[in-house]
C-alpha cells in the first residue's frame, strides 16, 4: 500500500500505485481487510475499471488518469 487518505487520524481511503499490474498487491488487500476501508489500485498503463472482491468488499482498479481527474472535478465543485 502506498498511500493511506486520512481525514483528523480516521482512516478514509487506501491507495496502491503500479505500472500495469491489475491484480491488487497483498498489502493492500490485507490493509483494507483489517481497516475495512475503501481501496483503490491505481494503474498508469489501463483503460478500464474493474472491481476485484476482497472478503466482503471490493477493491477498485483504475487507470490513474482518470481517478485523479474525477477526484480532482470533484475537489472544485
Amino acid at each position: 500500500m502506498d498511500f493511506l487518505i486520512a481525514n483528523e487520524g480516521e482512516p478514509l481511503v487506501l491507495i496502491e500505485a503500479k505500472l500495469s499490474n491489475t491484480k491488487p498487491s497483498p498489502a493492500l488487500n490485507k490493509f483494507q481487510f483489517v481497516l475495512k476501508k475503501p481501496a483503490v489500485q491505481l494503474i498508469e498503463n489501463s483503460e478500464y475499471y474493474r472491481m476485484i472482491p476482497n472478503g466482503d468488499q471490493y477493491i477498485l482498479v483504475a487507470p490513474a488518469y482518470q481517478w485523479f481527474r474525477v477526484c480532482h472535478s470533484k475537489i472544485l465543485d
